[in-house]
């Protein structure tokens, strides 16, 4: 007998009780022994029957009774879950270059927006140039090229193209010229001399900070992403656990009432070179057959949440419409809400704003802070890039399609409560003023493409997000 078997079997005798080695052994298998036993006990003590051997199906009779229990509970205080994004299936373009001018006015006036929320007195840089003096003034980044003694930055606005000198001397201004992308809207506080533009201070959007109030029932979230359903590098078994544990009868089970799929459930097809010869399922239809034979398992209380990514059969280029309706079929409806990608929700009090991340791969490309080598570390500092520069595209162009759109669905106008992002395959959480920011890691080995830039996956890893405390805690399977 086990040292843990041991430990089960002595508090049950000092209660009264002897155990069965049937019930024994499926206490050893639950998340935490000692505290069913306690409940157990507690439950026997209080029915007095008289009963002093524990078999399975005393244990089996508590547990049911337990869950249905929870069940009630549930149901009677689940908070209202509102889904607040539009899912961006009537969008389209007709591909002609004011189509582009329009979306990038609507990126700079979003951004305008929050600055002068903060009161800053914004003055046009042509009139800076013209006049002299010193202010603060609002820009597109065009171009930022760092030279030995300064960062030359070519801007624009929706009159003029300007350019201005950010000294490196300065150090402050230097690290914080550092995180400045090309497309982001900034502001710098500068100084005309002899027509020249000379910065001493830049400043991203940002978000102000909140602390969130309120608090909800004691019931959890479990957001997942990166499941790639139909990849040869798919964690079959590891998917398996984590729907085993959904079943159970564990606490944490079953008070989940929400499950956030984060993007690519399945791996796709043609979606990388060379994906072919990693897939074990060649199409969609018989890559959703099978993920539909996986969510089946997800129990009856809890919702789901289906958010697309870059390998599900949808536009590519975002803001990203729910999965096709044939495939929507496949998985079936009833439980399942399909959204699009973003997608603002709205649980009670609390406010989510869920998105792939697949433009994670342009801030990395795009600048030198960030590398797929370094994401276990810092993964952090760059979700916190994307609400300080208010934007889930700060920089656009080089891994992942935007769609001109006359509004700008990227935006991040309003501070979330949680940012949950995906797409790396690296689990990763951080807190920013106020804000939570996760990501989920992934449910597929390391793939070839992975190993060529030094990425190293976080496999089987799943989220739980409690509604009362608003803790955030990460599960292995």
């Amino acid at each position: 007998m086990s040292e843990a078997a041991r430990r089960l079997a002595v508090r049950a005798i000092e209660r009264g009780y002897q155990l069965s080695a049937e019930a024994l052994e499926r206490l050893l298998k639950s998340e935490n022994p000692q505290r069913l036993l306690d409940e157990l006990l507690s439950w026997l003590e209080a029915r007095r029957t008289g009963q002093v051997i524990i078999d399975r199906v005393t244990l089996e009779t508590f547990l049911a009774g337990r869950a249905a229990e929870a069940k009630v509970a549930a149901e009677e205080s689940l908070p209202e879950i509102v889904l607040e994004s539009p899912t961006y299936e009537g969008l389209s373009i007709e591909g002609v270059a004011e189509e582009q001018r329009i979306y990038l006015l609507s990126r700079f006036q979003s951004i305008r927006r929050v600055f002068e929320g903060r009161g800053l007195g914004l003055r046009p840089a042509r009139e800076l140039i013209r006049e002299g003096g010193e202010a603060y003034i609002l820009g597109m980044v065009l171009s930022i090229r760092r030279r030995d003694t300064h960062f030359l930055v070519e801007m624009e606005d929706p009159v003029d193209t300007w350019s201005i000198i950010a000294p490196t001397r300065d150090r402050t201004l230097a690290e914080k010229m550092e995180c400045i992308l090309q497309d982001m809207v900034v502001v710098f506080r500068a100084r005309a001399r002899r027509g020249v533009l000379v910065a001493s201070d830049v400043y991203l959007p940002d978000v102000a900070g909140r602390r969130q109030s309120w608090r909800g029932p004691d019931r959890n979230i479990c957001i997942i992403s990166d499941i790639h359903i139909g990849s040869e590098r798919h964690a079959a078994e590891s998917l398996r656990s984590f729907l085993d544990w959904l079943n159970s009868p564990e606490n944490e089970a079953e008070k989940t009432i929400l499950l956030i799929i984060n993007g690519d459930l399945v791996d796709g097809v043609y979606v990388y070179p060379g994906q072919e010869s990693e897939l074990r399922l060649k199409s969609y239809s018989e890559q959703f057959a099978e993920a539909s034979k996986a969510l089946s398992r997800v129990p009856e209380h809890i919702k789901i949440l289906y958010v697309p990514g870059n390998h599900e059969p949808c536009r590519r280029a975002v803001p990203q419409p729910p999965i096709q309706a044939r495939y929507r079929q496949v998985l079936g409806g009833g439980k399942i809400v399909y959204a699009g990608n973003p997608a603002w929700l709205r649980v009670g009090g609390l406010r989510m704003l869920i998105f792939h991340g697949q433009t994670l791969d342009d801030v990395i490309q795009a600048g030198t802070l960030f590398s797929y080598s370094t994401l276990h570390e810092r993964s952090g500092e760059m979700m916190e890039l994307l609400l300080k520069s208010r934007h889930l595209a700060p920089t656009m162009g080089l891994a992942t399609p935007i769609l001109p759109t006359k509004t700008d669905y990227l935006a991040i106008t309003e501070q979330p409560d949680v940012l949950c992002l995906g797409h790396t395959h690296v689990a990763a959480y951080t807190s920013y003023k106020g804000t939570q920011l996760i990501n989920t890691g992934s449910w597929q080995e390391q793939t070839r493409i992975q190993e060529s830039i030094g990425l190293e996956p976080s496999v089987g890893t799943a989220v739980l997000l409690n509604l009362k405390t608003l803790s955030i805690r990460f599960l292995s399977f």
